[in-house]
């Protein structure tokens, strides 16, 4: 089809033309991350893995489990902050575990093309460190891990100006308990219009503009500019090759049949609009993060998938309702390995808060909870969830993540006899033991949202899958 006209003429540019372009811009596009020809689809599906708490409910393992139904995974927000774990068995056997802090979960599965959204904030540093890292375990990783161009980076003067911030806060008595990853201070940066971008990376005099405003905003001394424009030119080729409209590729992938996993980091209680403020990270956390930090539009989200960890956790300052400072949350920390997978910090421990968790379900309209580490509650001879708070003389069933009236709240608990046995023993849902199947059916009841599985230890094989559910669905 030979089609000629004038740029100042447009008269000659008919609808099938348009259409013919658009088809071929799109399969340039698709070229760049399928250089073999677009796979064929197994299935057309879009889902979203989230938290139903602060964050550590296993977001990472969940998104490695869902991976192998999926042909795409997109990281939506977040940076090196947020630490996944994902253990499994390779080909000989042996138990493999990754900890990845900004590369997608579930990258190990051949041919899944990785893609950090327009939302992620990017250690470039990091970023290539986890690629070398990974290597020996996910074959061509660097050749399937795609950057958006318009993902913010951090970089060393956040990290720099967030210790320092942190630091301060502590002197003062009203520390937030951040990572220190320099998040907060490179989202300041975005909203302050002085944010470097992958993209920004083609126009340097823009990058050393921008770095002397965040040197000047920040009010740090001049070496900071070279220093930081020297750690920009040393990366800047690791993200320019792996630059995409990722907006566009997403629509391109889902438009062409294939599933795509979207990866969340962190949890609802500390999303920036609707979490505990101002004990929250400085991003979206909650379903929305999908819309603004990938360009998708949630109503074409088929499955929404929330991990809850079957009992409490918290790392850093704030509310903490069900918190348990005695024999309890430290049994519960040895328990479950309660330590921050970016941190190392010890977490805060406590049971399961279901008045909260039920607000985060409805918050993100999860369509299936997956309960995690049940393993965990084996040798407790009671187990309890908070079903209500007691404030002021009241009885109080709805969660406000307001932090003065969670301060003055108590809980109220449910207590169920414990199963004393080991449930890691079991290969289905119906082998679990009566107790832990009550215990299941009544956090279900609570939430008035499916709980379609159970995990009972790390492993991706630790999945016990309910018969009959929309998740057993998903991950057949």
């Amino acid at each position: 089809m030979n089609h000629a006209f004038s740029l100042g003429h447009v008269d000659d540019i008919d609808a099938p033309l348009l259409a013919y372009m658009r088809a071929r811009r799109r399969r340039e596009r698709l070229a760049v991350v399928f250089r073999d020809g677009v796979p064929r689809a197994t299935r057309a599906q879009t889902t979203w893995v989230g938290d139903l708490q602060q964050g550590d409910g296993g977001k990472g393992a969940m998104t490695d489990r869902l991976a192998r139904t999926h042909d795409v995974i997109v990281r939506v927000q977040g940076g090196d902050n947020a630490g996944h774990t994902t253990v499994f068995l390779d080909a000989d056997g042996r138990e493999v575990t990754v900890k990845n802090h900004i590369i997608p979960s579930g990258m190990r599965h051949p041919g899944t093309i990785g893609i950090l959204g327009n939302g992620v904030l990017l250690n470039a540093e990091r970023f290539g460190e986890e690629l070398t890292a990974f290597g020996p375990v996910m074959p061509d990783i660097a050749d399937r891990v795609f950057v958006s161009g318009r993902a913010h980076l951090i970089l060393p003067l956040h990290r720099f100006v967030d210790a320092r911030e942190e630091g301060l806060k502590e002197r003062r008595g009203d520390a937030i308990g951040t990572t220190r990853r320099g998040v907060g201070p490179a989202n300041i940066s975005k909203v302050n219009r002085v944010g470097i971008r992958v993209t920004d990376l083609r126009d340097w005099s823009a990058v050393e503009n921008r770095v002397r405003a965040n040197v000047d905003f920040f009010d740090l001394d001049a070496e900071h500019a070279e220093a930081n424009l020297s750690w920009l030119d040393q990366h800047k080729k690791l993200l320019l090759d792996r630059e995409v409209d990722s907006v566009r590729l997403i629509d391109d992938l889902v438009g062409s049949g294939l599933s795509v996993l979207f990866e969340g980091a962190q949890g609802p209680v500390i999303d920036l609009e609707h979490g505990i403020y101002p004990y929250v990270t400085t991003a979206p956390t909650a379903a929305y993060s999908v819309a603004s930090g990938a360009g998708f539009d949630l109503a074409r989200i088929d499955h929404r998938v929330g991990v809850l960890k079957v009992y409490q956790t918290m790392v850093g300052n704030g509310a903490f309702v069900s918190e348990d400072h005695a024999e309890l949350g430290t049994r519960l920390r040895a328990a479950g390995a309660e330590f921050g997978t970016t941190t190392g910090r010890a977490r805060r421990c406590g049971w399961l808060d279901l008045v909260h968790a039920r607000w985060a379900a409805e918050l993100n309209g999860f369509t299936s909870v997956v309960l995690t580490k049940l393993d965990c509650l084996d040798e407790f001879e009671q187990v309890g969830v908070c079903v209500a708070y007691e404030r002021d003389g009241e009885l109080i069933t709805e969660f406000a993540p307001e932090h003065a009236e969670l301060s003055r709240s108590r809980p109220v608990y449910r207590y169920f006899d414990g199963w004393l046995s080991s449930t890691r023993a079991a290969t289905s849902f119906a082998d679990l033991p009566v107790q832990a199947r009550e215990f299941v059916e009544f956090i279900a009841a609570y939430l008035g949202a499916e709980v379609g599985a159970v995990t009972t230890g790390p492993r991706d094989v630790d999945m016990l899958v309910r018969p009959g559910t929309r998740f057993s669905e998903l991950v057949r």
